[in-house]
């Protein structure tokens, strides 16, 4: 029966691993990431350039997350400006959060601060009609 349980963990962690959302969400991206999704993708890419001590980045990471999905078309990039100050220096990111939305390798859109489910849905629909 552990044997069978063991099985069973190892299917489920494999699954779920490997689904849609996972691939398009890259939580701790590099700029590797950024050059790959944000500048040379085809679909509308969100890219969150946080920090881990900033309250209002832990605010708006999950509704990020949960507003930028399969079903959205568009993919989440998370970057992390204490790691990466050269994204943040070239994009000018002054203040925390802020969102960037690039289609095409182009900014097609500016959030800064955070804000609710409401207001990302709206951003990201104002992005991806741009």
């Amino acid at each position: 029966m552990l044997a069978a349980r063991s099985t069973a963990l190892r299917t489920a962690r494999r699954a779920f691993s490997t689904t849609p959302l996972a691939r398009k969400h890259i939580l701790n991206a590099t700029p590797e990431d950024f050059e790959t999704h944000a500048i040379k993708g085809n679909r509308t890419t969100v890219v969150d350039f946080y920090a881990d001590w900033c309250g209002p980045c832990r605010f708006l990471g999950p509704v990020l997350e949960k507003v930028v999905d399969e079903a959205s078309g568009a993919d989440l990039l998370k970057v992390d400006t204490d790691e990466h100050i050269e994204l943040a220096q070239k994009y000018n990111i002054t203040a925390l959060p802020t969102v960037l939305a690039f289609r095409n390798g182009q900014v097609v859109g500016k959030m800064v601060g955070a804000t609710n489910e409401a207001g990302v849905k709206q951003f990201l629909e104002n992005a991806k009609s741009a």
